[in-house]
């Protein structure tokens, strides 16, 4: 398996495990336990998710469309 294939497949395993976590605590997931461990509070948290889920986007598009891609 070719390195760039593996990249994506890591990106993808991000992107999906970034964006299952999202869509729980949208759907009322308590992690005050977590954000407590983090010492971030619920906006920051919010930013830095969306940062993850972007970033992941970004990385996954720019290989994909890379001249070597597959």
């Amino acid at each position: 398996m070719r390195s760039i294939m593996v990249a994506l497949r890591i990106l993808d395993g991000i992107f999906i495990a970034a964006t299952g976590f999202v869509l729980l605590v949208i759907a009322g997931l308590p992690i005050a336990w977590m954000l407590a461990q983090l010492d971030m509070s619920l906006r920051e948290f919010q930013a830095f998710a969306l940062f993850v889920i972007f970033s992941s986007l970004l990385l996954i598009h720019a290989i994909a469309t890379s001249d070597s891609a597959p």
